[in-house]
């Protein structure tokens, strides 16, 4: 015997009480602390420790080879401009320009990793939305 069925069969996927994909911005992720939110995070630390790291290793090799090159050149620390030993203008006038010179640097680059940041988590500015 077959059974004759005539009535409509609805088939349904069961995936349909599954919440719907929703969209989230840049900013909720970073507030909500998910992996892309981190990725995000991790991306500006990085860029700011690598503006750090050239700064100082810049530092390092400029200032801090002065004391190396005083001892490679004897004749350099014994000579006097205006009565005052070279040295002591190198390190104490020469120096300042240079230092301000990467502080100059080092913000300028700190800066511009933060407006990139700001760009891509608020697209259209923080005013609008």
């Amino acid at each position: 015997m077959t059974e004759e069925y005539t009535g409509r069969v609805r088939i349904t996927s069961p995936l349909t009480t599954a919440p719907a994909h929703v969209r989230r911005s840049v900013r909720q992720e970073i507030n909500e602390s998910t992996g892309i939110g981190e990725v995000y995070m991790r991306s500006l630390i990085r860029a700011q420790l690598r503006a750090a790291l050239t700064v100082a290793a810049t530092l390092a090799l400029s200032i801090g080879a002065l004391p190396l090159l005083f001892l490679a050149f004897d004749s350099f620390t014994e000579m006097h401009v205006f009565g005052v030993p070279v040295p002591w203008l190198i390190l104490g006038v020469l120096v300042y320009p240079g230092l301000f010179a990467l502080g100059w640097v080092y913000i300028r680059q700190v800066e511009r990793a933060e407006r990139d940041f700001t760009e891509l988590v608020e697209p259209h500015g923080p005013d609008q939305s």
